[in-house]
């Protein structure tokens, strides 16, 4: 027996699917992601040129150190006039990022402090701590003599996947007191408005403007000049700005950023100054782009994973699927596209997409699995009932089959061996085998060879229909022309075994079209493919009516309205067991049997005996005169003869 595979796993399946697809997505975005936003980043607001125009960078360059009596630290007493100047100049503030963690020559360090403290415009200075990576020694000289000043934070954060700088520094507590960001310190030193959130979410840097340094030959965002030119240059090119003091050297405060190296830098690295510039234009504009939070993160994975499995579970053909994820991850991505450029947020472009592809393909595989399986299954169970053309198209799925049961024409056929039985109990079991297995080889290969489904073998006995699975709208002629078939390889066998000294009996077949309820009937390890109704009960007790009737194949009249006259002939208008209408049954006849004299004659017989005319006998004898051997005919007379009337013959209880 066949049994039909079975979808293991269900929900659990589409779980494990989810949370797999959702980890690895996770895992591959944390690589992919920073490096797509990086992309998107691009698209967003930037700040305006006005904003732009209101900063000015000013950089210790190679050219400056070469000023200097030695290169470290930067000499404070040079730093002090250039605070002088910009305080001449009218500037708005200025920012020094030049971390001051040691002493130097004390009268260098006490012209700079000085200078800071006795300046009518805010100063910032940079600031830092052991969590900076300060030894204890340099943590305690910045807090005596830069927290004392104006100050904030000047460490950039990195990416721990690559280094990258990426989002905007956040404020932190020491010692139960905030510490503003650099940028955030002097963004209110100058008085300016900004956005007061950026500095508490994990927001990107924008570097939309470009990240250029002069070595790049390439104009950047902001005007930028070397720090000892300051001095001969115009006050009007500082009234009114913010200055950032700072430093352009190859090995000192160099940080990697998005896209840095496709835009022209050799190193790959602009100075933290620079970086510093785009945080506070970013924070003049009122900029912000907040990032997902990891929990974000994760719960969109597993929302899009979960949709994903989702779509996978409806009843839609492949195509339509890979569709709906399209239009799925295109939506997604164009509301994400709308949220960067808008400035509302960043969304994770990477593990939600890759989790629902990843799901997708999971769930894909196991569905495509799965069908393979029920193809193979389907191949190998209906390979035994019905025609190679009809299996093909059940396996491609070009046919659809119910199974479990659904209501179908059908026109059903039973044949019987005579006598059988009997002859089983006289035979050795090896003589059996080999009359019983040509015979149901052969009879077998003519069903599925004219397109029968084969419900059952039961014995001797084979039983088959036509219309299901496939539609069959000629199926009462292909039946016809298989029981034709069969009653002619049948009666050949028995001739051919006859020869060995074995007598078998003829093979009775009965014919019936009408609906029955067609599907797998059974238990759930062990069924059938079969049809349950009167339909096959009548076309079994058609096959038994032979016995009584002298016939080989009877068929009703379902069957018999398709065929035409001149192939069949009128047999007994019969009351089957569990009917109480007689049913108009009749007989078709072999190329060889249609001689048109003798059927007119039988059907003139048949025909005044059912109007129940005298004349019925002597028709009857001339039918017989023209073929003697025949026994629907010799039936009638004798019914006749015996005083009967009519066409009818109850069979109730046989």
């Amino acid at each position: 027996m066949t049994t039909r595979p079975t979808r293991r796993g269900g929900w659990q399946l589409e779980v494990a699917a989810v949370l797999l697809a959702s980890l690895l997505a996770l895992v591959a975005a944390s690589r992919l992601d920073p490096l797509a936003g990086d992309i998107a980043v691009s698209f967003a607001p930037s700040p305006p040129p006005e904003t732009l125009s209101d900063i000015v960078v000013a950089v210790v360059t190679e050219d400056t150190l070469a000023t200097f009596p030695y290169r470290s630290p930067i000499d404070r007493e040079f730093l002090a006039e250039l605070v002088r100047r910009l305080d001449r100049a009218g500037a708005a503030a200025v920012g020094i990022d030049i971390l001051l963690d040691q002493p130097s020559l004390p009268h260098k360090d006490k012209a700079l402090f000085s200078a800071i403290d006795e300046a009518s415009l805010p100063i910032v200075l940079a600031y830092a701590t052991t969590a900076d990576g300060l030894t204890d020694r340099q943590a305690a000289f910045a807090a005596k003599n830069v927290a004392s000043r104006g100050h904030g934070l000047i460490a950039l954060p990195r990416d721990e996947i690559d280094g990258v700088v990426r989002h905007l520094p956040r404020e932190r507590t020491e010692h139960g007191e905030t510490v503003r960001t650099f940028t955030q310190a002097l963004t209110e030193a100058a008085r300016r408005a900004a956005d007061t959130h950026a500095g508490d979410m994990r927001s990107r840097i924008l570097y939309g403007n470009g990240v250029k340094t002069p070595n790049d030959g390439v104009p950047g965002p902001f005007t930028l000049y070397p720090a000892h030119l300051i001095p001969l240059l115009p006050d009007a090119w500082f009234a009114g700005k913010i200055v950032l003091i700072g430093t352009d050297l190859p090995t000192i405060d160099r940080h990697p950023t998005p896209m840095v190296a496709g835009q022209g830098s050799a190193a790959g690295t602009i100075p933290g100054v620079l970086i510093h510039a785009h945080i506070l234009a970013q924070r003049l504009a009122g900029l912000s782009l907040p990032a997902s939070p990891p929990w974000m993160r994760i719960a969109a994975t597993l929302a899009f994973a979960g949709l994903a499995a989702l779509a996978l579970s409806l009843p839609f053909p492949p195509r339509r699927l890979v569709l709906l994820l399209a239009l799925g991850l295109v939506a997604y991505f164009a509301l994400a596209a709308w949220l960067v450029a808008s400035g509302t947020w960043l969304p994770p472009l990477v593990a939600p997409p890759l989790a629902a592809l990843a799901t997708a393909g999971v769930l894909s595989w196991r569905r495509w699995q799965t069908e393979r399986s029920e193809r193979a299954f389907l191949r190998l169970a209906f390979s035994r009932y019905v025609s190679p053309p009809v299996v093909e198209r059940i396996a491609s799925g070009r046919l659809a089959l119910e199974l479990g049961g659904e209501k179908r024409k059908v026109t059903y056929l039973f044949t019987d061996l005579e006598g059988f039985t009997s002859l089983s109990e006289q035979l050795e079991p090896s003589a059996l085998t080999d009359i019983l297995n040509p015979y149901l080889d052969e009879m077998c290969r003519l069903m599925t060879e004219h397109g029968a489904t084969i419900d059952k073998i039961i014995g001797d006995a084979v039983v088959g229909f036509f219309g299901a699975p496939d539609e069959d709208p000629e199926q009462e002629v292909h039946a016809v022309a298989l029981a034709l078939a069969l009653d002619e390889f049948a009666q050949g066998y028995r001739m051919k075994v006859a020869g060995r000294g074995i007598h078998l009996g003829a093979t009775r077949i009965g014919l019936h079209a009408g609906e029955a309820v067609i599907g797998n009937f059974g238990g759930s390890r062990f069924f059938d493919y079969t049809g349950i109704g009167d339909t096959v009960n009548t076309a079994a007790r058609l096959e038994g009516a032979n016995r009584f009737l002298g016939t080989r194949i009877l068929m009703s009249e379902t069957v018999a309205a398709r065929c035409p006259a001149s192939e069949c002939r009128p047999a007994a208008d019969l009351v089957l067991k569990g009917r109480t209408t007689p049913l108009p049954c009749f007989e078709p006849l072999a190329l060889r049997r249609r001689d048109a004299a003798w059927q007119s004659a039988y059907r003139k017989a048949f025909a005044a005996m059912r109007a129940g005319e005298a004349e019925a006998t002597g028709l009857f004898e001339a039918s017989l005169r023209l073929r003697p051997d025949d026994p629907l005919a010799l039936l009638h007379l004798r019914r006749l003869q015996a005083g009967e009337t009519g066409a009818t013959l109850v069979l109730e209880g046989k």
